[in-house]
C-alpha cells in the first residue's frame, strides 16, 4: 500500500527559512571577504612566478682596479723571518718540572719539503679544467714586458691602457671591491697574488664586489685553489642544501664534520677553502666564521672521526687532532679570534702553537702573525661587507710560479662540437664571482694570461664562438642540452693587456644540473684512492 507524504505549510516555511539563513550567511561572508581584501589592498599577496629556465638579464663586464703585487721572494722572506723571530721565543715557552723549556715535537713539527709526493704529470686534456689550471704550471713567457705597458685609451680594445685610465680604475681610488690587503699588496685598489707580476687597470662599467677577487692573495705564497661561500647568503634557500652536498665528499669535511650533513648553512656565516695541491688532501687551508661560541664548534667538530683536544696557546684556542687521519696530516685547528677559526699547516703559524695562560672560551691572540693570518678576516671584503647583496661564491683558481726556470705556457684542449677551435691558452688565474638573484644567478669575474696576446686570443675567440652559436639553431640547441646556452648568450668581456673582466648570468635550471653535475663529479674524483 503507497504511502503518501503531506508536507504542512510549517514544514515549508522552516525549510525556506534555512535556505535563506545559509544564502544570507555565504553573502554575508563574502561581503567580510571584500571588505578585508579592501583593507588590505596595498599588500602584497600575489605569488610571484619565475621562469626557471630563463636567466636573468647579464650584467656588463666590469672595470678591474690596477694590481700591484710583491714578488714571491719578498714573501719567502718575510714567512722566514717571522718563523725564525717566533721560534727562538717558543723553546722555553713550556717548563718541564726541571724548569727547562721543552718543546712539542709532535703535531707542531713541520714536514721536510722533500718528503711532499709530488702529483704525477698528466696531460692537461685528461683532468678537469680547475685541476688542469692549477697543475699547468702556467707563468707569463713575457710577464713583466714593459714593451706591454704603454699609453692608451683603456677601453679593452686594445693590448695596452693608460694607468689610471677607465671608470673607478685608477691607483688606490677604485670604487670596485678588489683586495688591497696588506699580504699581497703594496698599494692600489686592486688584488694581487705574491709572485705574479702587476697587473693594468681594466675599462669597464663601475665594479661590483667579487669580479675583481683575487682568493690567493689571502694566503700563503704557492697556493692555487681558494673556494669562499658565504652561507649567510645561502640559508634559507635550496642553494644552501646545494653547496653542503658540494662539499660533502670533500676528505676535509668528513675529517671536520663527519658522514652526517652538517647543516652548514645554519652554523656557518662563511667558509674558505684554499690550496697550493688540488690532489693532495692534507693541504688544505680551511677558513671558518661562525656565531657560534668556542662550545659550540667544540660541539660541531666533536661528531668527527677525528677527535680534537683543545688547549690555550699564543695563537688563540689550538685545536689538535687524533683519530682517523691521512698519513702526514699535522694540520691543527686555531681560533685566534672569537668567530673565526683556521685549519692550518702548522708551519704556516709559525709559533702560534705554543701553549699559553688564558681561558679557553674568551682567548684571543695578541702575538705578531704570519702576513697571511693577519689579514685573513678582511677576506670577507672579496664578496662585499652587505650581509644580504653579493656574491655567495667566490672561486680563484691560478698557478704558482715556477721559481728561475724557463717560462712555460700550456693550452687546454676543446672538445669536438665542430666549432673549429681546438684549444685555448690556460690562464694565469681565474677568478669567478657568482651573486644570487630572484630569476637565477649574475656571473662576474676576471681572467689573467701570460701575455696580451694570449688573452686578445681567449677574448676574440670567444667573441666569435658567441656569434657562431647564437646565430645557428643547431648549436644552440646542443648547449642549451649542455646547459650552457645562456651562459654563452649573455657573456661580455673587456680587456687590457693580459687581463680580462667577464660578467653573463645564468638559469636556476642551469645552475641546478651545473651543480648536480659538480657533485658527481667531486664524489667520483674523491671516491678514487
Amino acid at each position: 500500500m503507497a504511502r503518501s507524504v503531506l508536507h504542512s505549510p510549517l514544514s515549508t516555511g522552516a525549510s525556506r527559512l534555512s535556505r535563506g539563513l545559509a544564502i544570507a550567511v555565504i553573502a554575508h561572508a563574502l561581503m567580510v571577504a571584500a571588505l578585508v581584501h579592501w583593507l588590505h589592498r596595498d599588500d602584497k599577496h600575489e605569488v610571484e612566478l619565475v621562469n626557471i629556465e630563463m636567466a636573468p638579464p647579464p650584467p656588463v663586464a666590469e672595470a678591474l682596479p690596477e694590481e700591484i703585487a710583491r714578488q714571491a721572494e719578498q714573501a719567502e722572506q718575510e714567512q722566514a723571518a717571522l718563523a725564525a723571530a717566533t721560534a727562538k721565543d717558543d723553546l722555553a715557552t713550556l717548563p718541564n718540572e726541571k724548569g727547562e723549556g721543552v718543546v712539542d715535537a709532535g703535531v707542531d713539527a713541520a714536514p721536510k719539503p722533500d718528503a711532499l709526493v709530488k702529483p704525477d704529470a698528466v696531460p692537461l686534456d685528461a683532468m678537469p679544467l680547475e685541476v688542469a689550471i692549477a697543475d699547468a704550471g702556467v707563468v707569463a713567457a713575457d710577464a713583466g714586458d714593459p714593451t706591454l705597458i704603454a699609453a692608451g685609451s683603456g677601453s679593452g680594445s686594445g693590448s695596452d691602457v693608460a694607468l689610471g685610465s677607465g671608470n673607478g680604475s685608477s691607483l688606490g681610488t677604485g670604487s670596485g671591491s678588489g683586495s688591497g690587503v696588506a699580504a699581497a699588496t703594496e698599494t692600489g685598489s686592486g688584488s694581487g697574488v705574491s709572485g705574479m707580476d702587476s697587473q693594468l687597470a681594466v675599462d669597464g662599467a663601475p665594479t661590483s664586489a667579487g669580479t675583481a677577487a683575487n682568493l690567493l692573495a689571502y694566503f700563503p705564497p704557492g697556493h692555487s685553489l681558494g673556494v669562499l661561500i658565504r652561507f649567510d647568503r645561502l640559508r634559507g634557500s635550496e642553494w644552501a642544501t646545494a653547496a653542503e652536498e658540494l662539499f660533502r665528499p670533500m676528505p676535509d669535511y668528513q675529517g671536520l664534520f663527519g658522514t652526517k650533513s652538517a647543516d652548514l648553512a645554519t652554523k656557518l656565516d662563511m667558509l674558505v677553502i684554499s690550496t697550493p695541491r688540488p690532489r693532495d688532501a692534507t693541504a688544505t687551508t680551511l677558513v671558518m666564521k661562525s656565531t657560534l661560541g668556542r662550545s659550540g664548534i667544540r660541539d660541531l667538530l666533536a661528531s668527527s672521526s677525528t677527535p680534537v683536544a683543545w688547549s690555550v696557546t699564543k695563537g688563540g684556542a689550538l685545536g689538535k687532532r687524533s683519530g682517523k687521519m691521512f698519513a702526514g696530516d699535522k694540520r691543527v685547528v686555531l681560533s685566534p679570534w672569537q668567530s673565526w677559526y683556521v685549519l692550518a699547516q702548522p708551519e704556516d703559524l709559525g709559533g702560534l702553537t705554543a701553549a699559553s695562560p688564558g681561558n679557553l672560551d674568551t682567548v684571543e691572540t695578541k702575538a705578531k702573525l704570519p702576513p697571511w693570518l693577519a689579514t685573513i678576516r678582511t677576506i670577507a671584503k672579496e664578496s662585499g661587507d652587505d650581509q644580504k647583496k653579493g656574491p655567495a661564491l667566490v672561486m680563484t683558481i691560478g698557478t704558482p710560479p715556477t721559481g728561475t726556470g724557463p717560462a712555460k705556457t700550456g693550452r687546454y684542449k676543446l672538445p669536438e662540437l665542430g666549432l673549429g677551435v681546438s684549444s685555448l691558452p690556460v690562464p694565469q688565474r681565474v677568478s669567478l664571482a657568482m651573486e644570487l638573484v630572484t630569476q637565477g644567478w649574475l656571473v662576474r669575474g676576471n681572467i689573467v694570461f701570460g701575455s696580451a696576446a694570449e688573452a686578445a686570443e681567449m677574448v676574440m675567440t670567444l667573441t666569435d664562438l658567441q656569434t657562431r652559436i647564437t646565430d645557428s639553431h643547431l648549436l644552440s640547441s646542443i648547449l642549451r642540452k649542455q646547459h650552457v646556452l645562456n651562459l654563452v648568450a649573455g657573456l661580455s668581456l673587456q680587456r687590457a693587456g693580459g687581463r680580462v673582466s667577464y660578467a653573463t648570468s645564468i638559469s636556476i635550471s642551469d645552475a641546478r644540473a651545473v651543480l648536480n653535475a659538480a657533485a658527481q663529479q667531486l664524489g667520483g674524483y674523491f671516491a678514487q684512492p
